[in-house]
């Protein structure tokens, strides 16, 4: 059982070496060709992303110049804001005293304003009648005279 057992782990040893050995002439075959570049394709290749690295930092410092702004711009909308509901509330105040002290004020106002009103149109049917009367008076003395 140990010959079997001894032979076994043998057999893996020699397996386990053979297939490194194998994989290792696998990369290095195949390793060979990849990392064969020349040095001007190198030197190509880093000039194009040194390009593009320049474009996207000019692109990053551009949008990181718009936030700027665009923060800059809105603190000073909301300070226009916040005057403007100061002097919106202050205003409100303002028009709510002035309903408070006037309210009935201006009430009883209108009320006296509408019973003169009232009293001037009844004086004005009052003159029409008279007037009505003195030319029927005026007619009825031209025709005794005629």
């Amino acid at each position: 059982m140990f010959e079997l057992i001894g032979e076994m782990a043998i057999c893996l040893i020699v397996a386990i070496l053979l297939g490194f050995a194998i994989g290792w002439l696998f990369a290095r075959a195949v390793g060979a060709e990849e990392y064969d570049l020349d040095y001007d394709e190198i030197s190509i290749r880093e000039d194009e992303y040194s390009s593009q690295l320049k474009a996207l930092q000019e692109r990053y410092n551009k949008e990181k110049q718009l936030a700027e702004d665009c923060n800059k711009k809105n603190r000073e909308l909301k300070g226009e804001l916040m005057k403007k509901i100061n002097l919106l509330q202050k205003t409100s105040n303002t028009l709510q005293e002035i309903q408070q002290k006037h309210g009935n004020n201006i009430a009883s106002r209108v009320a006296e304003l509408e019973a003169l009103l009232q009293k001037k149109d009844e004086e004005l049917i009052e003159f029409e009648r008279v007037l009505v009367k003195a030319e029927e008076t005026i007619e009825k003395l031209k025709n005794k005279e005629t």
